[in-house]
């Protein structure tokens, strides 16, 4: 992962089926070693659009203030968020591609493997900005609880060009699959950004403190 180190800082991670029933691992990865994170996904952090999802009469000022403000948050490009559009569709693990100044582009499916247990072929969908209706935030997984934003109604889309405009996915080393190595994708929750991973086609998230430094 270029000029970027995944500082992990739980050595054991709690990995359930997103959605459905618990399972357990352990994560290793390292640091120090030489990495060559292409080889396993092709991302970088260049210029590019970030839709903010910011309340109606809020200005913006910059992502740290939205954050810190409450005032709305920030969908990034290759993260997963749980979106709800006007044709009645609901995506809750499907990646975030491409954001133009009117449209969104999404993956049908978390990565081509999910899709072929689904029995669908992977592909792009796209929306236009206008049609996002409602995301929603995991508040607490063990009780399944969920809260959701109205998007049309109670909040405004900006589209902002930045130098870091992606939400590039970690990938890690799972020490007790014998070394298997998952592109673990960032997915917003109430508490911030938890990573989801994807093994036999089924997604599964990693609970911990993830830091970029």
């Amino acid at each position: 992962m270029k000029n970027y180190k995944l500082i992990l800082f739980l050595f054991l991670f709690s990995a359930r089926i997103f959605s459905q029933n618990a399972t357990h691992d352990t994560v290793n990865t390292s640091t120090e070693e030489p990495f060559d994170y292409k080889k396993y996904y092709d991302c970088d952090f260049g210029e590019g659009n970030v839709l903010i999802v910011i309340k109606k009469g809020k200005e913006f000022t910059d992502l740290k203030d939205l954050r810190k403000s409450g005032k709305g948050f920030a969908i990034k490009m290759e993260a997963i968020y749980s979106m709800e559009f006007t044709d009645g569709k609901r995506y809750e693990s499907n990646v975030v591609k491409n954001i133009t100044q009117d449209s969104l582009s999404i993956t049908n499916f978390f990565n081509e493997n999910a899709a072929k247990l689904a029995g669908q072929p992977f592909k792009l969908i796209h929306y236009p900005l206008s049609a996002l209706k409602y995301v929603r935030f995991i508040d607490d997984r063990m009780l399944s609880l969920y809260s959701k934003k109205n998007i049309q109604k109670n909040f405004d889309l900006i589209v902002k060009k930045m130098d870091h405009a992606k939400m590039c996915p970690a990938v890690i080393n799972f020490k007790d699959r014998s070394g298997e190595t998952k592109v673990c994708h960032f997915y917003l929750t109430s508490q911030g950004y938890d990573l989801l991973y994807e093994s036999d086609g089924r997604v599964y998230y990693l609970e911990g403190r993830v830091e970029w430094k």
